[in-house]
């Protein structure tokens, strides 16, 4: 489990109620995909709030 104080959340309205939030480590987190050490990700679905989408990031967190 990955400890939230490590990720920056960004939130942002991709239209009116389709929010996602980007999340990126300050320090180097060992993620990798394809060969790559990952920068960030985005939440992978639209939600209808802001706190919805910062919840949702926080538990994305918690399952690295």
């Amino acid at each position: 489990m990955a400890d939230k104080s490590q990720f920056s959340i960004v939130t942002y309205q991709r239209s009116p109620g389709h929010w996602r939030a980007a999340i990126t480590p300050f320090a180097h987190s060992g993620l990798f995909m394809r060969g790559r050490t990952t920068a960030s990700f985005v939440t992978p679905d639209d939600y209808a709030s802001e706190s919805d989408a910062m919840m949702a990031a926080e538990q994305a967190i918690r399952k690295l």
